[in-house]
């Protein structure tokens, strides 16, 4: 840009940054970026060889379970877990949570290290993730409530694609 003052081209720089910066993390929840409002622009998924990669963030939540916890208990326990996916909602009553499934082992491999139920829970975004994980008083609630059944928990997040 020849001919252009240093302070003209360091502000185009900061604007149009602050504007990718609010593109991305979206404070006011305008779900700018969101594959669904990009329509099929941008493809869902990361085939392999494909040129975009998700961001949607999975988090993959493994249960140990105390030998005191009885069926019917752990069965409570899992369905509250599946509910989340209606109850954990914005500040505007909006649920966020994409995808959550989930029932007990049945792996013949016996690598499981006595993990007995495993649950998958699907993110549109880290920040939906982080607001579910440490903010969320449905979620705060539901882990304090089934911590004296709970042997063990193990949790992996990760993003498709980013390796």
């Amino acid at each position: 840009m020849r001919g252009v003052q240093p302070h003209v081209l360091r502000l185009l720089v900061a604007i149009l940054a602050a504007v990718g910066l609010l593109f991305f993390f979206d404070p006011l929840g305008l779900r700018l970026a969101s594959s669904s409002s990009l329509g099929s622009f941008y493809p869902t998924d990361n085939k392999a060889g494909g040129w975009f990669m998700s961001s949607t963030i999975t988090h993959i939540v493994l249960f140990k379970f105390k030998a005191s916890a009885g069926a019917d208990k752990i069965s409570t326990i899992s369905n509250r877990f599946l509910e989340l996916k209606e109850q954990c909602v914005t500040m505007a009553q909006q649920p966020y949570i994409r995808k959550i499934s989930g029932g007990r082992d049945n792996s013949p491999e016996g690598l499981q290290a006595g993990l007995t139920h495993a649950f998958v829970v699907e993110f549109e975004s880290a920040a939906e993730r982080d607001y579910y994980v440490n903010l969320d008083p449905i979620h705060q609630s539901f882990k304090k409530d089934i911590e004296p059944f709970v042997e063990k928990v193990t949790v992996v997040d990760f993003t498709n694609g980013a390796f």
